[in-house]
């Protein structure tokens, strides 16, 4: 068992470095650092209740100083706007702008990750597994959370917040997310 989980591990290891340095490779083509590729692509599937400094810092395990310096740099140059919450004036949200989306699509082009078909699914399973054993937030869409409500066709409700939800909103991650189920996310 142990050689096993050593080994899973150095291939997790070796397959997160590659990922990491295509990655940066394609960061400097566009101009830009590492970590400002990971907050736009992280901006370009979250949703509304997870795109702020917080959460993005909690999603990529860094300071949140650090990802306000980022902020700042991508905000300026407009790949991403922030806006002042309706509700609570000392929150700002991010969007990513079309120039932002752009770069977040043209880095999935870049990086060619196909794999077996069955990888997928074994991939969010040991994703989910670690998350769950180390007390980690799932980040799962709205569609895999156990607060998704669908009362009618093409309607969605989230039982959390008890807005309603686009069905473009559950296709994207979320920082309240709980799986539905143990595997799902």
């Amino acid at each position: 068992m142990a050689n096993s989980v050593i080994a899973v591990s150095q291939w997790i290891e070796r397959l997160s470095a590659l990922h990491r340095s295509l990655m940066r490779k394609f960061a400097a083509e566009e101009g830009l650092q590492l970590v400002h590729i990971e907050i736009l692509q992280y901006l370009s599937v979250s949703n509304r209740y997870s795109n702020t400094t917080q959460v993005i810092s909690e999603y990529l395990g860094q300071t949140k100083g650090s990802i306000s310096q980022s902020l700042s740099h991508l905000q300026e140059y407009g790949f991403i706007k922030r806006t002042q919450d309706n509700n609570d004036k000392r929150v700002f949200h991010l969007s990513i702008t079309t120039k932002g989306l752009s770069v977040a699509e043209r880095l999935l082009d870049s990086i060619n990750l196909d794999g077996p078909e069955d990888l997928e699914p074994a991939l969010k399973v040991m994703l989910a597994t670690i998350q769950r054993k180390n007390g980690l937030r799932s980040f799962g869409t709205c569609l895999s959370c156990k607060y998704n409500q669908n009362p009618g066709k093409n309607l969605f409700v989230c039982g959390l917040t008890k807005e309603k939800l686009s069905t473009n909103d559950v296709k994207k991650i979320c920082k309240e997310h709980e799986p539905a189920t143990s595997t799902s996310i």
